[in-house]
C-alpha cells in the first residue's frame, strides 16, 4: 500500500480474494483505475457494459455500482485509491471539466495521448523503491495528472464543446447534495437564485436535458444503485429517496424504468 494509493494486479486481486468475490455487484468506497493488458471483458460500471480489451482503461469512481465480467479472462494493472489521495485542486478541475466524467477509454482513444504517457509515469513512479515518503508523494501526483488528462481525453474524443457554465456547475453540486430529498426544478430553483427557466435552459444547453429530466436521472441512478447493491427493503428505498409511500416510488420509478423496482432487482442480481 502506497498511503492511500495501492497498485495491484487483476491476478493478484482473484488470489487474495477468490472469484466469487467478483460475481455480485459492488458499490465500492474507493476509486479502480484498471488499463487492461490481455483478454476481453464486458464490465459493467452503473448498469452500462463497456466491452474490454487489451489497452482499455477503465476507471470506476467511489459510489458507483460495478460488476465484473469474466474477470478470470483479463490481465492487467490495478490502481486502488481513495477519494482523499487525489488533491481537491484536482478533484475540482476535473469536476469543472466536463458535465459527466467518462468510465472508459479505448485503446484507439488513448494511443498516443498525454494521457497515456500520465498513466505510464504513474505506474512506472508506483515500482520506484520508496523514500522517506517521496514516492507516496510523486505518485500521487502522477496519478492526478493522468486522471486529469483522462478527463480532457474524453472532451477531445467528443468533439467540441464551450466551456461548462458555471451556474449549472452549481446546479449540478446542488443536486447531487439534495436529489434524495428535492424533487421539483423549484427547489434549486430557490436554492440558487435562478428561475425554473433559467435552470432548464442551462440543462438543455450543457447537457440536451431538462432540468427535471436531470433530477430524475439521479434519483433513478440512486434507486438503481441501492436496488442493485443494497438490502433494504423497497419500502426502505423508497423513503431513503424521500418517498412518503413505496407505492409513489414504485410508480415513479416504473414509468422512467419500464420496470418495477422489485423487477430491476431480480435481473440485476445474480441468481443463486
Amino acid at each position: 500500500m502506497t498511503g492511500a494509493i495501492e497498485l495491484t494486479s487483476l491476478a493478484r486481486m482473484r488470489a487474495r480474494a477468490g472469484l466469487h468475490e467478483f460475481v455480485a455487484p459492488q458499490r465500492l468506497g474507493f476509486e479502480l483505475l484498471i488499463r487492461l493488458e490481455a483478454g476481453s471483458a464486458v464490465h459493467t460500471v452503473d448498469f452500462t457494459g463497456y466491452p474490454l480489451g487489451p489497452g482499455d482503461v477503465l476507471w470506476v469512481r467511489a459510489g458507483q455500482v460495478q460488476q465484473w465480467g469474466a474477470i478470470d479472462g483479463i490481465e492487467g494493472q490495478v490502481f486502488l485509491v481513495t477519494p482523499e489521495a487525489i488533491d481537491s485542486g484536482t478533484r475540482e478541475l476535473i469536476r469543472a471539466a466536463d458535465v459527466t466524467t467518462p468510465n472508459h477509454w479505448t485503446a484507439a482513444t488513448m494511443a498516443g495521448t498525454p494521457a497515456a504517457a500520465a498513466l505510464d509515469a504513474a505506474l512506472a513512479t508506483a515500482a520506484a523503491p520508496p523514500g522517506a515518503g517521496l514516492r507516496d508523494a510523486a505518485l500521487a501526483r502522477a496519478l492526478a495528472a493522468a486522471l486529469l488528462l483522462l478527463v480532457l481525453a474524453g472532451r477531445e474524443g467528443s468533439g467540441h464543446r464551450p466551456p461548462t457554465h458555471q451556474a449549472f456547475l452549481w446546479f449540478r453540486d446542488e443536486l447531487e447534495a439534495n436529489f434524495r430529498t428535492w424533487h421539483k426544478v423549484a427547489d434549486y430553483a430557490a436554492r440558487l437564485g435562478y428561475s425554473t427557466r433559467t435552470l432548464n435552459r442551462l440543462a438543455r444547453d450543457n447537457t440536451g436535458l431538462s432540468a427535471k429530466q436531470l433530477i430524475d436521472e439521479r434519483v433513478v441512478l440512486e434507486a438503481k444503485r441501492l436496488l442493485a447493491h443494497g438490502h433494504d427493503t423497497i419500502a426502505r428505498t423508497a423513503e431513503q429517496l424521500g418517498f412518503d409511500d413505496p407505492s409513489n416510488f414504485s410508480k415513479y420509478f416504473l414509468y422512467r424504468t419500464g420496470m418495477t423496482p422489485a423487477g430491476f432487482r431480480d435481473r440485476v442480481r445474480p441468481q443463486g
